[in-house]
């Protein structure tokens, strides 16, 4: 199913309602001025993020009756392409809402960092949705909030994945001397180094071009972001890894949280969460899709568990690097021990 098939049935779902968060104000006054927020979205309106903006974006304005009207800014619109940015005006107030990788607010709390170190997850989702479900994902909400945000919701931007345009990646002396660009984040940049390759940080809008020109080699990304860039287009081959996982925070300003009502809270927490539910379903059900499609185009290559293996044990030491930096609490409620 394409994803805008995806949407049209998720509009019928939604549209439908939800019993599980009693409706608010649905005889508004037409003289009520509705409350407009914002949302900032960092991805393409192609993106499969979007299921989850959409579907909060409808039933908050269906249970408050439309006391509330929620407008969608994709590409990172309100912070002119700027993701750090963008995370810095949702912890302040400056945008209402907001739906980031996890990984972009990690220049502001550090101990984030602990959902993507290397095959922290040894059995995939399952492992993710174990301790996303649980422990880790209340400590994370509670990094967040203490930020200034109130998270509603978990989504995912799922597994990340290696392209380059040299060799198929399928042991660690593959790796050696590859420039392949990563996030502007600091365990990215020391991981990639210990692989023996050469990382560069840029910004994502520049990396099409940068294959395209040969300035880079290689990027890693989520099969969703790599589709919705196209950069599928500009690459010979694919290495499917599943090296570290990547997770959407759909917040609300403290700002607006904190002027909120209390049923109105419930409402925001419950669309939240049913929101970022349908966008996990609806990610994981395009993997096979979007595989395949790459198919096509370039050479896709999985690892072996043994071959897995030799990264994670070219990967080690970057644990010991930032044990004190996370610390060893943060680290079990993710289900690792330095024992």
């Amino acid at each position: 199913m394409t994803l805008i098939s995806l949407l049209m049935v998720l509009s019928l779902f939604v549209g439908c309602g939800s019993n599980s968060v009693a409706p608010v104000g649905e005889n508004v006054s037409k003289d009520v001025k509705p409350i407009e927020l914002k949302m900032n979205v960092t991805t393409s309106e192609s993106s499969v993020w979007m299921v989850g903006a959409e579907t909060f974006k409808k039933l908050v304005e269906e249970k408050t009756g439309g006391r509330y009207t929620i407008s969608i800014f994709p590409n990172e619109q309100l912070s002119g392409g700027n993701l750090q940015k963008g995370v810095e005006m949702l912890f302040t107030g400056v945008t209402d809402l907001d739906i980031h990788s996890l990984i972009n607010m990690t220049g502001f709390e550090p101990k984030l960092t602990v959902c993507m170190m290397p095959w922290l997850f040894p059995n995939g989702y399952d492992s993710v949705d174990e301790v996303m479900s649980g422990e880790g994902g209340e400590v994370l909400f509670d990094l967040i909030r203490a930020k200034g945000a109130e998270p509603l919701g978990i989504g995912e931007n799922g597994f990340r994945q290696i392209t380059n345009n040299v060799r198929p990646i399928k042991n660690v002396a593959d790796m050696k001397q590859l420039k392949i660009r990563t996030p502007p984040i600091a365990m990215y940049v020391d991981l990639f180094k210990l692989f023996g390759a050469d990382p560069t940080s840029m910004s994502f809008s520049e990396v099409f071009t940068a294959l395209q020109q040969g300035t880079i080699d290689g990027q890693e990304n989520p099969y969703d972001t790599i589709r919705s860039g196209k950069i599928h287009e500009v690459q010979k081959y694919m290495t499917i890894w599943n090296y570290s996982y990547d997770p959407l925070i759909l917040s609300v300003s403290g700002k607006v949280w904190n002027n909120l009502s209390d049923e109105d809270k419930a409402i925001f927490k419950e669309a939240g969460k049913v929101a970022m539910a349908e966008q996990i379903k609806a990610s994981r059900k395009m993997d096979g899709e979007i595989i395949e499609q790459f198919s096509k185009v370039m050479e896709v290559n999985k690892l072996t568990p043994e071959q897995i293996a030799e990264f994670q044990a070219a990967a080690a030491p970057i644990y010991d690097s930032y044990r004190e930096i996370i610390g060893d609490d943060l680290f079990a409620a993710f289900g690792y021990s330095f024992e």
